[in-house]
């Protein structure tokens, strides 16, 4: 699995369909679709613009019965949809082999729930740069321990000058969104800087 994973926007861009192509043709293998307001519609409309060979690498967060429809392989549950399910194998319905993903805000939940899941993001590691204000609940000497052996994402204000501290802190790899996303002119400039920084990092610690 990649080590680096970009989330969309929240907010519809122009021309977004043709800027997550051209982020797959320049290395992006993992995207994750989260857009909390649109209709299934919307998400359909959207996959359909979408080339064929990179549909397997888009896992979503909403509508997943969109999943089947377009033969996805991933998809995630919002730690709200999570909690109180008593069967994680099984809290979409969905039938058949998927990775699937959750989020976590709280490092004793991830401890003890992570497990269930193929990989899942931690946030805010540092503060958020789509959500002024939305600042990290962990002290800077925060660290993954080494016995957690699940694939967890650090999400939440990484950027290229901090995304070496993210395999530092024992993290598997990053989740990036507004570093790529703030300026969607200069997106792919930003993804190919991150993808770098995160291709000198990811083996040193």
């Amino acid at each position: 699995m990649s080590n680096l994973i970009v989330i969309s926007s929240e907010v519809d861009l122009k021309d977004e369909a043709f800027m997550v192509n051209e982020l797959f043709h320049e290395g992006m293998e993992l995207f994750h679709l989260r857009k909390p307001e649109w209709t299934p519609d919307a998400q359909r409309t959207f996959l359909k613009k979408i080339r064929p060979e990179f549909l397997n690498n888009i896992s979503v967060h909403q509508n997943h019965q969109t999943v089947s429809e377009f033969g996805l392989k991933y998809y995630h549950v919002k730690e709200n949809d999570r909690k109180g399910l008593a069967e994680f194998g099984k809290v979409t319905g969905i039938p058949g082999l998927f990775y699937k993903s959750t989020s976590f805000h709280n490092y004793n939940d991830l401890q003890f729930e992570s497990h269930f899941w193929n990989y899942c993001f931690l946030s805010p590691v540092f503060d958020s740069i789509s959500k002024p204000g939305y600042k990290s609940v962990f002290k800077n000497d925060f660290h993954i321990e080494a016995d957690l052996y699940q694939r967890v994402f650090a999400l939440g204000g990484i950027t290229q000058k901090n995304i070496e501290e993210v395999f530092k802190k024992g993290f598997y790899g990053a989740a990036v969104l507004g570093s790529v996303w703030q300026n969607p002119a200069k997106a792919v400039k930003n993804f190919k800087e991150l993808k770098e920084k995160c291709r000198q990092n990811v083996h040193t610690y």
